[in-house]
């Protein structure tokens, strides 16, 4: 019976491990570069590291790994995209397939929450706040406020 119970926790063991290591070979198995992972945390100890400034060690990983690299946040898979020309087409042409954002590590539901923001907002509820917001941006209101930067600045 010991001998039963051991073999069967010694393969769910197995079996844990090999799944999130084949969950970190994600990027590897479709052929897109990335940095090498750790087990069950993917790449969070470089990303959530207090000496280094998440932007940094994603711009030495862009010098490393090419403009398009996969990383991985625990078992949630992200492309990164460093080539604006390809930015702007996934983001203008390819619209309805990349409009949502990841989901917010600290969790909660996005739809709705009043404290979601425009920049934490998903799907409908994003394209709504940016429809609110938009005009904000208009290039008739950046010149109107740019008058008032300049009539502070002197």
């Amino acid at each position: 019976m010991v001998l039963l119970l051991l073999t069967l926790t010694v393969s769910v063991i197995i079996a844990v491990i090999s799944y999130y290591q084949w969950q970190l070979d994600y990027w590897k198995r479709r052929g897109i570069p990335g940095p090498p992972g750790t087990l069950f945390i993917g790449n969070m100890h470089s990303l959530t590291d207090i000496t280094k400034p998440i932007g940094l060690v994603l711009r030495e990983w862009t010098k490393v790994y090419g403009k398009v690299y996969g990383i991985q946040e625990g078992l949630r898979k992200s492309l990164v995209i460093s080539d604006v020309d390809m930015i702007r087409e996934l983001f203008m042409k390819k619209f309805e397939y990349f409009h949502g954002r990841k989901a917010s590590i600290l969790g909660g539901d996005v739809d709705k929450d009043p404290r979601v923001h425009l920049f934490e907002a998903q799907g409908m509820r994003w394209k709504r706040l940016r429809a609110i917001s938009s005009p904000a941006f208009s290039s008739g209101s950046l010149k109107k406020v740019g008058c008032i930067f300049k009539y502070a600045n002197s």
